[in-house]
């Protein structure tokens, strides 16, 4: 069995895991975080992410990562079963289509108390080719779907409520401007874009997760990709910068959009309270507006800027640090 007292031991307690200056993590020590990289030739999808942020979770919290990922090319690694989580980029990945011996490690990791976090592992067919979230797409992608019915044909993912301790285990809520250490002079986000992130696009600090139990446990978790928002350079600054996808309204919305002319496809998208948006997006680009099931149309826009970029990568941090600390918690 994986031993994660280690894990225990270095995190003392949820209790214990607040506030604080702890001491910078330095490659060779603490706890490791596997990640799954087939080969050195892989295009990477932002390289700096993981270190980034486990050198953040050192200097905020007193768990003490190795900054360094152990990457590992197959699930048969022997190294697999001697470590507690297993981080994997979808969009790194050649593929998804593991064969038996890799599928059976698998299964045995998790049922041994491994926990598997797969970034990019949910994906909107109306994002076309926007590699960004998705607006609300509670499945996890097809060919996610497809490896772990062959892994565990008894379980399905099901969506994370926005009450699981997921998203309470260290940070709880959204970032505030205090914790950004905004100054009075800077820019606040704008009152339409603060708006809609509190109220619909991460109420209450939580995201569109989907996660799978065995044993009872929350053994392995999916979200559209969060590793976007963990990157810092060498001189301390966010990369890259993220812009917000943004639902507006506005005075007669619901009698011209519906007139509007459109070449693309639309795609029903299962909302948070189960219903049903529709989406009006052109095949390879962004979408364009959204009907939604009460009749009302809106459209999206796009926002861009410092003040909200760093916004959002401390908002994907904080949510990565909540989902690594969950892992060796529970």
């Amino acid at each position: 069995m994986i031993v994660r007292c280690l894990a225990f031991f270095l995190l003392f307690s949820v209790s214990h895991l607040l506030v604080g200056q702890a001491e910078p993590g330095v490659p060779g020590g603490g706890i490791r975080i596997m990640q799954l990289m087939r080969s050195e030739n892989t295009l990477r999808r932002y390289p700096d992410a993981l270190p980034s942020l486990l050198k953040i979770m050192n200097q905020q919290t007193f768990a003490k990562f190795d900054t360094d990922p152990l990457f590992i090319t197959s699930l048969t690694d022997e190294r697999l079963i001697e470590n507690p989580i297993l981080y994997v980029n979808c969009d790194e990945q050649p593929n998804l289509e593991f064969p038996k011996e890799e599928r059976d490690a698998l299964r045995h990791y998790m049922e041994q108390g491994g926990f598997v976090y797969l970034d990019a592992g949910i994906k909107a067919s109306f994002l076309g080719a926007d590699l960004g979230h998705s607006y609300a797409a509670w499945e996890e992608r097809p060919e996610v779907k497809e490896l772990f019915t062959q892994v565990f044909p008894e379980k399905a993912f099901v969506p994370l409520p926005r009450n699981h301790d997921l998203f309470r285990t260290f940070f709880k809520g959204l970032p505030k401007n205090e914790d950004l250490k905004i100054e009075q002079n800077q820019k606040r986000l704008p009152d339409t874009v603060l708006k809609f992130v509190e109220q619909e696009k991460w109420p209450q600090g939580t995201y569109s997760f989907v996660g799978m139990k065995v044993k009872g446990r929350l053994a392995c978790v999916a979200s559209p990709i969060c590793a976007m928002g963990w990157g810092k350079d060498e001189f301390g600054a966010w990369i890259p910068p993220i812009s917000f996808r943004i639902r507006e309204s506005a005075e007669n919305f619901d009698e011209n959009l519906k007139l509007a002319s459109f070449n693309g496809g639309t795609f029903e998208v299962i909302r948070e309270d189960g219903l049903k948006d529709v989406i009006y997006s052109e095949v390879g680009n962004r979408p364009a507006w959204v009907r939604e099931p009460n009749g009302r149309w809106r459209i999206f826009k796009y926002y861009s800027g410092e003040e909200i970029s760093n916004y959002a990568h401390a908002f994907y941090s904080r949510l990565g640090m909540n989902v690594f600390l969950y892992a060796l918690l529970h």
